[in-house]
């Protein structure tokens, strides 16, 4: 059995995961919850996981501190936290600048051109995937430095879809 302890930040609330797994069956243990899986297809993006008897297709997209899990229709984001750092260091430090599809899907509407100025959380792209739609949103504030997609285009997970610098 392999265990391993996760420190993570999600929509300002801190969060220690751990997870224990042995030939693709564990628990994954949040907080005081106790979640059984069983994983039954994996690959670099994602895979099938069996939770309380149903299958699950999932999506993982991970940059440097930060991993996006779509699953089930919702997305969540979560920030690394290395232990023992302060945790408004961590949520001080933003990401690269690139905005990345959370999941495969269709870009409905892009709200930026390059030159615009954007603050930190606004709006960059609306996508959809399984007939639901993300907001796909600035980390920092900045320049509009590249847009690499279009309305109706079709977007793999992980994919860059915007580069904002500061």
């Amino acid at each position: 059995m392999i265990g391993r302890e996760l420190h993570w930040r999600i929509q300002d609330h801190d969060v220690v995961v751990r997870i224990e797994e042995a030939n693709g069956k564990g628990v994954l243990r949040v907080n005081d919850r106790t979640v059984p899986f069983t994983v039954r297809e994996e690959h670099s993006s994602g895979g099938w996981i069996e939770i309380d008897g149903r299958n699950h297709q999932f999506f993982v997209s991970r940059t440097a501190n930060n991993v996006a899990v779509w699953i089930d229709g919702h997305t969540y984001v979560l920030e690394r936290i290395e232990k023992g750092r302060l945790l408004e260091a961590a949520s001080a430090e933003h990401g690269s600048g690139e905005i990345r599809a959370l999941m495969p899907g269709k870009v409905l509407r892009v709200d930026v051109k390059v030159g615009d100025t954007v603050a930190e959380h606004q709006t960059v792209v609306i996508m959809e995937s399984m007939k639901m739609e993300t907001s796909l949103t600035t980390t920092r504030a900045g320049k509009v430095a590249a847009v690499h997609c279009k309305p109706g285009q079709t977007v793999d997970m992980g994919e860059i879809l915007a580069v904002i610098q500061s």
